[in-house]
């Protein structure tokens, strides 16, 4: 081999070295942004920069450059056949068709594509070999999709006439970044309108800017009026962010039928009845009083008596024999357990001023006190019972002792 041969064919090989070229690193889609889910067109232009050289049998092959990417696109179609580029400055464009993961997270892709082509041949009649050149890093760029959604809260059971300390947590469960988050909580909606109330800043609470995955809390107090209706109540969640994010989410919560009641007492013969009134407007189930263990009275005999169910502005008695303490006040206390319309258990804790009548007092201080002063006002009845239905008898014999 002479040396003008020699110089050829190195000259030959630099510029098939440079004969092909990508015109930029960023990969050309045939949608533009692509999301989660799409299947599109992606296209390499490809161009002759070899001064002179030929490129004949031009095949283009697109592929992931690491795992991140192969997961996040599926390349349906990674070969094209350009045929010939034969002059300097022509250029041809491959297509690829590719899908996009739906949980493919937001962010850039690369991609390595491989351009196999035969170069001019140099004094030989054989077939040129073929050359390979490789185009490094080329960006695919997915644009996700966020979804922020409620992931849990505190709110629970609350009552009329309460203050209750809630979070709310939130979590970007879409595939895309989002920025600016603010949530905004409803409360004049219908059924909720002076209802409920927060307390302090409003009802605008800022999350900030989540990624995918991110979560965030927002803390406030809820007040609940005294008014309130028992039941269930959502209370209607926007989501706000920038690029026109805008979504609903509910936060539920239940406002229990709690109650009160007013307390009296009666003495009688030497019973002790404490008459409870539910003078709340909600109903109260399964109520029951108890007398606990004191310091200025004593109980005898059993100290819980169960009233039943006790709508608004029901009353009922509840029996006790009970016996003041010597040297003790007169402030009794009063446990009334009922449950609410929601199924909660509650306890109410009264205080009672009472008064015993001396008789009262004697005949709460035992069982045998009580039945001889139940006697003697049976005896008295029964003498005047008698008198009454003898009463001719009787007044027949007074006039003939009058006639002597």
């Amino acid at each position: 081999m002479n040396r003008s041969k020699l110089i050829l064919m190195l000259v030959s090989t630099l510029l098939i070295a440079q004969a092909a070229s990508a015109a930029q690193n960023q990969l050309v889609t045939e949608s533009a942004p692509v999301y989660p889910g799409d299947t599109t067109y992606v296209y390499v232009p490809i161009k002759n920069m070899g001064f002179g050289t030929f490129m004949e049998e031009v095949s283009v092959k697109l592929v992931p450059k690491d795992n991140a990417s192969a997961n996040a696109v599926v390349i349906l179609d990674d070969v094209d056949q350009l045929g010939t580029i034969n002059n300097w400055g022509d250029q041809r464009t491959a297509k690829f068709r590719i899908h996009v993961n739906p949980d493919a997270v937001e962010g850039d892709y690369y991609f390595n594509v491989y351009i196999t082509y035969r170069g001019q041949q140099t004094g030989s009649t054989s077939s040129s070999t073929p050359v390979t050149t490789k185009l490094e890093n080329q960006i695919l760029t997915i644009k996700g999709k966020p979804l922020i959604v409620l992931l849990n809260s505190t709110l629970g059971v609350v009552e009329p006439m309460s203050i209750n300390r809630e979070t709310l947590q939130f979590k970007n469960t879409g595939t895309g970044t989002i920025q600016n988050v603010v949530v905004e909580i409803s409360i004049a909606g219908e059924g909720t309108k002076s209802s409920f109330s927060i307390l302090g800043g409003g009802t605008q609470f800022s999350l900030g800017s989540l990624k995918p995955g991110d979560e965030a809390r927002i803390t406030f107090e809820l007040a609940v009026d005294i008014a309130a209706r028992p039941g269930v109540y959502n209370l209607p969640l926007r989501i706000t962010g920038l690029n026109n994010y805008s979504s609903t989410d509910y936060a539920g919560l239940v406002v229990a039928g709690t109650t009160d009641f007013e307390i009296s007492y009666q003495e009688t013969l030497g019973s002790f009845s404490l008459n409870v009134q539910n003078v709340g407007v909600n109903p109260a189930g399964a109520v029951t009083v108890t007398l606990p263990r004191q310091k200025n009275f004593s109980i005898t005999g059993s100290s819980s008596t169960v009233l039943g169910n006790l709508n608004p502005g029901d009353y009922a008695p509840a029996l006790f024999q009970i016996a003041k303490i010597p040297g003790a006040d007169n402030n009794l206390e009063i446990e009334i357990q009922y449950t609410d319309t929601s199924g909660k258990r509650n306890m109410i804790i009264k205080s009672l001023t009472v008064a015993l009548s001396p008789a009262g007092a004697q005949a709460g201080a035992g069982r045998g006190a009580g039945s001889a002063n139940y006697t003697t006002w049976l005896l008295v009845i029964a003498f005047i019972v008698v008198i009454y239905w003898q009463r001719k008898k009787i007044t027949t014999y007074y006039q003939k002792l009058k006639g002597r």
